[in-house]
């Protein structure tokens, strides 16, 4: 595919790959140095082993928190590699096993560590990892949900906010997402996934299952709140980027479609349309009564304003938002203010 295509990712993405934690200068080289569409993956994987080898380079002289800031760094760039990139399935899932491999080495040396867990679901288990703050004891604990091919090792900036005010985490890969992408088709009833969290919660000694919360991006901007309201043993929820319908999937950018058209295992947008047609917040969305938080940015090109309004609407426990209207999906360009008050939500929400 054409260099067009590789714009139409970088730049309108821009505030995302850096509010998710990538450098602009290796932003800006990368948009330099992909000529086309087929070079994507390679050209992240590279730039993902540079970030690497610094790691290791940092741990061999003794920088343990370098070291495992670059591994983590490695981590997001092999994610990016294969994010939304669907052209060739070997290389998708070669970048998607080196970010699993190099997080895992970086999970073990970040302060605190985010320590790998087995979740029972289905007759088989979701890969997780569960990160305790220091001299908390059971602190109460944020479930991190990522949506279309967003995964539990791109979610450290919020992650890491939320240790620091004293909550503990908890991100998973679902079904159709990360280290389950390439075995299970998203399921149209998801949020089984997210009651299976919470039971692993419930019998987890070291947080206070009485005080759960969960903080869903953009698909999981609808998972989320449908849990909450399926659910009330979550005690607060944020939508961040909101999504009550995906009626308008015809209409999304041509990326995201086919990332919807991947993980379905369908074949066409209207065969994609008519699969996520379970995604509908109206016969559930009054029965979100616990807190809830609404991210959304009013030129959203996936999830348009009125799955932001429906979900107002619908919402029959205290609701506070974060809207602007000239921001886009998820509100990355407003990321330094979004992630911090999301993690603030919880603390006020869940003491």
């Amino acid at each position: 595919m054409s260099r067009q295509r590789v714009l139409e990712v970088i730049d309108p993405g821009i505030h995302r790959f850096l509010g998710d934690g990538v450098h602009y200068r290796d932003l800006m080289d990368l948009r330099d140095r992909i000529g086309q569409w087929s070079q994507w993956c390679g050209a992240w994987i590279e730039a993902g082993s540079q970030a690497e080898a610094r790691g290791d380079a940092a741990l061999a002289a003794g920088a343990q928190r370098t070291g495992a800031r670059e591994l983590a760094r490695a981590a997001l760039y092999y994610h990016y590699a294969q994010n939304l990139y669907y052209d060739d399935a070997r290389q998708k899932r070669d970048a998607h096993d080196r970010k699993v491999a190099v997080f895992a080495r970086a999970a073990a040396r970040l302060d605190p560590p985010l320590v790998p867990v087995s979740i029972p679901w289905a007759g088989g288990s979701l890969p997780a990892y569960l990160r305790l703050p220091r001299g908390v004891e059971r602190p109460a604990c944020v479930i991190l949900l990522g949506g279309l091919d967003t995964t539990k090792e791109d979610y450290m900036v919020v992650n890491d906010l939320c240790v620091e005010r004293g909550l503990a985490t908890i991100a998973f890969d679902g079904p159709g997402q990360g280290e389950l992408l390439f075995t299970h088709r998203w399921p149209r009833d998801f949020e089984r996934s997210v009651v299976a969290v919470v039971d692993f919660l419930e019998r987890c000694p070291d947080v206070d299952a009485r005080r759960i919360g969960i903080i869903g991006r953009s698909t999981g901007g609808y998972y989320a709140p449908r849990a909450a309201a399926l659910d009330d043993r979550i005690r607060a929820a944020v939508s961040w980027g909101a999504m009550a319908h995906l009626r308008n999937m015809a209409e999304i950018p041509r990326v995201t479609l086919d990332g919807f058209i991947y993980v379905s295992g369908t074949r066409s947008a209207e065969e994609a349309r008519e699969y996520f047609s379970c995604i509908d917040l109206e016969a559930t969305g009054s029965r979100i009564r616990c807190p809830l938080l609404v991210v959304h940015g009013g030129r959203d090109t996936i999830t348009p304003m009125d799955n932001a309004t429906l979900m107002m609407a619908a919402a029959a426990g205290p609701l506070e938002t974060l809207i602007w209207e000239d921001s886009g999906h998820c509100c990355h360009d407003r990321s330094h203010i979004v992630r911090p008050a999301m993690a603030d939500f919880m603390v006020r929400r869940l003491q």
